[in-house]
């Protein structure tokens, strides 16, 4: 495959990768609002509710979601620095704050009890600083590439 081919790919990996991942970010943060909610509809009702069906949905592809996130972040963020320079920016502070998720999730035994509000925390920062670092390409997004995607689809 030539160097130019292999670019494209690597291109298309990071514009679409990236498309995507804000819902698929917004699915690990999900999990908390919906058990929140649905615990306290089933303290006043005495019952199990949707949301608590649907929390536990969404508990079985927190991990998964996550681990694409911080994967396709990390693509993101090297192949962005490599195209715009490296420097502090939101998506750094983005990545930045993932990572400390990710750390925290994987020392969650030696951290003890306190690792779930650190984790949601962090969570939390990361994904509204890369909300914001995603508002200026969103006209772009919702212009172009998801019009061109619906008639490449529907015709």
């Amino acid at each position: 495959m030539g160097g130019g081919k292999m670019l494209a790919i690597l291109h298309f990996i990071n514009v679409y990768g990236t498309i995507i991942m804000m819902p698929i970010a917004f699915f690990t943060f999900l999990p908390w609002p919906v058990r929140d909610i649905g615990q306290a509809l089933k303290k006043s009702t005495g019952k199990d509710n949707w949301l608590l069906k649907f929390y536990r949905i969404l508990m079985k592809i927190h991990i998964p979601c996550g681990v694409y996130v911080l994967v396709v972040g990390i693509f993101h963020t090297i192949f962005a620095s490599i195209n715009h320079g490296w420097g502090v920016n939101l998506g750094m502070a983005t990545l930045f704050f993932y990572l400390i998720g990710f750390i925290v999730f994987l020392f969650r035994k030696k951290i003890g009890p306190v690792w779930v509000p650190i984790h949601r925390v962090a969570e939390y920062v990361a994904i509204a600083i890369m909300f914001i670092h995603c508002v200026p390409a969103l006209p772009i997004i919702f212009g172009g590439i998801a019009k061109m995607i619906w008639h490449n689809l529907f015709g």
